[in-house]
């Protein structure tokens, strides 16, 4: 008797798990039919995912260049305010500099008259090398219009030699033999000239000769002698 009921107990749980299995496949057989899988949604729910991640990371990437071209249009206006500062401030400074150049050079013609050339410093220094000097001559031309002078400049020096008085032209002296120097200029230009003296010569003064262009007769001024930096005087 009880083994009659033990299968009974058993076919009744097959026939449950048959009924169940039955229903299960007919649940899926509808949605299979219906085009709807279990895998399908994971796939589509992962691609969705995907997708969302991919539109956020293009989100995050257009407001990173948004943001990058309003720094660069930010520099770029600064960068172009500064420029626009830069060529105000150079457009003053070239305005002053121009009024400042007018009124030296009115001074210049009032004081030595216009499209006058001449001789406005000349300075002796001694070289390490004994009875060596360097002459510098700054020669300046007093012009109202910007004309350029163009000539050239030579001298001697005079003095004593044992008992006598001589004087030494400049192809004498010159390191390299040189009897005068050229000179172009619209206001001043520096000439220096490496000079070297005999034992038992000293020097009193100089001549300076300077002439413009060629058949013009020669300018000159004598300046004394005096060395280590300390201005000779025009005589």
């Amino acid at each position: 008797m009880s083994e009659k009921s033990g299968r009974r107990g058993w076919l009744s749980v097959v026939a449950a798990l048959a009924v169940l299995a039955l229903a299960w496949g007919t649940f899926e057989l509808g949605r299979a039919s219906a085009g709807y899988f279990v895998v399908n949604s994971m796939l589509e729910r992962f691609d969705l995912r995907k997708r969302n991640q991919e539109l956020s990371d293009e989100n995050d990437a257009l407001r990173h260049r948004v943001a990058v071209a309003e720094v660069d249009q930010k520099v770029d206006r600064q960068a172009q305010s500064d420029a626009q500062q830069m060529m105000a401030e150079l457009q003053a400074e070239t305005a002053r500099q121009k009024q400042e150049l007018q009124f030296y050079r009115g001074l210049v013609v009032r004081q030595y008259g216009s499209g006058t050339l001449r001789v406005q410093e000349l300075s002796v220094r001694a070289e390490e090398e004994e009875r060596r000097y360097r002459v510098l001559i700054t020669l300046v031309q007093a012009a109202t219009r910007d004309t350029v002078a163009n000539g050239t400049v030579t001298f001697a020096v005079e003095g004593r030699q044992g008992t006598e008085t001589a004087t030494l032209p400049l192809a004498d002296i010159e390191i390299d033999k040189r009897k005068q120097f050229p000179f172009s200029l619209r206001f001043f230009q520096q000439i220096e000239v490496p000079v070297e003296l005999p034992l038992d010569f000293e020097p009193q003064r100089l001549h300076v000769e300077y002439q413009l262009g060629r058949g013009r007769e020669p300018s000159k001024q004598t300046f004394d002698w005096r060395v280590e930096g300390g201005d000779a005087a025009a005589l």
